[in-house]
């Protein structure tokens, strides 16, 4: 059975199933690419520089994580704003989708998937926001992933059509993951790993 995983930091992971994400090229690993909103630096452009170099790299699955974070982001909102805006450009260039992290921000999100209307996929990573949150979020046209802490309302509101599972940086297994999340949504492991490879490749990642 296959644990699509489509965020981990977990480098000693070499899971086909997995993305590992990273600010650098690495050969011959599904990766995906992108500036956190935590290391924006006054020099950004050339690390985006090679960001885009390497954008259309069979094994670069998706852009990011970029995003914008109110609480720990050294970068004003406004240059959050720019980065973030060259990444959701630079996916719909490559035709992949975005991982998003967000933090305290999910007002200037919306507005500017509304405002950019992007043909490629945008998800959330890393959700724990309320259930509230994610049904504006799925109405808006965005997918949601979830990891090893969630709110179980908010699992419960995110259909599997639009649903991704990630082990981020956690500790715990991605099977266990699923395990948990499976038994929120009243499926099997079997039918939760099923609709996420389906919305992969929805969101044109290669498996």
């Amino acid at each position: 059975m296959d644990f699509f995983d489509i965020h981990t930091h977990n480098k000693e992971c070499d899971s086909q199933s997995s993305i590992l994400n990273s600010n650098e090229y690495i050969p011959g690993r599904r990766i995906s690419m992108g500036i956190h909103p935590w290391n924006i630096s006054s020099d950004w452009e050339k690390q985006f520089a090679i960001i885009r170099t390497n954008a259309c790299k069979e094994n670069v699955c998706a852009i990011g994580e970029c995003g914008t974070d109110k609480l720990k982001s050294p970068a004003n909102e406004e240059l959050q704003q720019k980065v973030f805006r060259a990444h959701a450009t630079l996916a719909e260039e490559a035709g992949k989708p975005l991982i998003i992290h967000c933090v305290k921000g999910f007002d200037t999100i919306i507005a500017l998937h509304k405002e950019i209307s992007p043909k490629q996929a945008w998800i959330i990573h890393g959700f724990r926001g309320k259930p509230q949150q994610a049904e504006q979020l799925i109405k808006n046209g965005f997918y949601i992933s979830f990891g090893d802490k969630f709110n179980i309302d908010s699992i419960k509101a995110t259909p599997l059509e639009r649903l991704f599972i990630e082990s981020d940086e956690s500790k715990k297994s991605i099977d266990k993951i699923y395990d948990e999340i499976a038994k929120v949504k009243g499926c099997s492991i079997a039918e939760l790993c099923t609709a996420i490879m389906h919305n992969a490749v929805k969101c044109n990642i290669p498996l």
